[in-house]
């Protein structure tokens, strides 16, 4: 210290923070001396610690960029041609346009919803596994099943919702039942004989029945399918009798002849079937009830992954040609953001716990 002119506290780590003179300029030592060769050592130092800094962040931003990098998967977890399917195909399609990548739709039935759904529970959290959620797999089925194998909003997470759709009540026994008071007399004179149909237990078909028998004091038999296509066979078919569809499924049975539309459960009439009157229409007390549909992601998920999800999937509903395509199947967008979208469900997954209490819903 003495012999290069440094007070006698002074540290090492002091002195590698020092300039090389007080106006800043480079002081000329002698080359191979101590001080020289500490000052080509600091130099090195900083430039290897800014170059490593700089390809730090090179490195992270390239990481966010770069996703998605493969194609994403989205379960289904519904036997495919039923109205998860009808919404959800050129809804995702268009996402993977926005998003520059292929979305596959997989479907994963079984367990009214359960197996798939808890699947993508379970599954990483990178992006590439996502779960079109319904109402029933999203607010019902888990309050019905203690070993459900997921909780919506704990295990996951909503990217955005996606649509809504109201029902059609429809029987193949047209001759039996022409309209809602011929089904309302007979369940009253058959307590517990009427049969309706579901894609599953706690689905949409089953809870607004369940739903709509409460609110009406009727009492019917509910016949479980495993997904919404098996049943409207059996319905037309004539082996149950009636079946609460959405819209968007019922329409093209309708259109074929093949059932008879009994009341539609919106306040008003459908332009896509005007001559299906409303519940109030047909006699009875208004009933309004609809099926709504989410995208979920695996709780964890990165935030930029969210966002970059969350923004394709608002810009493929927002697309005209996608809107014009659901709108002719009978369904209204649900454009709400994530945080939204979790709100929405939180309401719904009262309501329908309620309705699972009051009805005497069986849970296991």
């Amino acid at each position: 210290r003495k012999k290069f002119g440094l007070p006698a506290r002074t540290s090492m780590r002091s002195l590698a923070c020092m300039p090389d003179d007080e106006s800043g300029e480079t002081t000329k030592l002698p080359r191979g001396s101590f001080m020289h060769r500490f000052r080509f050592a600091r130099r090195a130092v900083f430039a290897v610690c800014a170059s490593a800094a700089l390809v730090a962040a090179l490195s992270g931003t390239a990481a966010w960029a770069a996703y998605p990098e493969r194609p994403i998967t989205v379960v289904v977890p519904f036997p495919a041609g039923g109205i998860n399917d009808t919404i959800a195909r050129p809804v995702l399609q268009k996402m993977g346009e926005v998003l520059g990548t292929n979305v596959v739709v997989e479907n994963r039935p079984g367990a009214s919803g359960m197996i798939g759904s808890s699947v993508v529970a379970r599954a990483a959290p990178d992006g590439y596994t996502l779960l079109l959620g319904a109402a029933s797999t999203m607010a019902v089925v888990p309050q019905m099943n203690a070993n459900a194998g997921y909780q919506p909003l704990q295990d996951l997470v909503p990217v955005g919702g996606i649509a809504s759709v109201a029902s059609i009540l429809v029987t193949g026994k047209k001759d039996k039942y022409p309209d809602l008071k011929a089904v309302h007399a007979a369940a009253q004179a058959r307590p517990g004989e009427l049969t309706y149909g579901s894609a599953g237990t706690g689905t949409s078909q089953h809870m607004q029945m369940a739903q709509y028998n409460l609110e009406r004091g009727l009492s019917m038999m509910h016949v479980p399918y495993r997904g919404g296509a098996p049943a409207m066979t059996d319905l037309v078919g004539g082996q149950i009798d009636l079946m609460m569809e959405p819209v968007a499924t019922a329409l093209p049975q309708i259109r074929g002849g093949k059932v008879h539309p009994l009341a539609i459960s919106q306040k008003t009439r459908s332009p896509l079937a005007p001559e299906v009157p409303t519940f109030a229409e047909a006699g009875v007390p208004e009933f309004l009830a609809s099926t709504w549909f989410v995208l979920m992601a695996p709780a964890g998920i990165d935030a930029a992954n969210l966002r970059a999800l969350g923004d394709a999937l608002a810009k493929a509903l927002a697309d005209p040609a996608i809107a014009k395509a659901l709108s002719e199947r009978g369904v209204d967008p649900l454009p709400l953001p994530s945080q939204e979208m979790a709100q929405y469900m939180r309401d719904e997954y009262a309501l329908w716990g309620k309705v699972i209490k009051e009805a005497k819903i069986p849970t296991q």
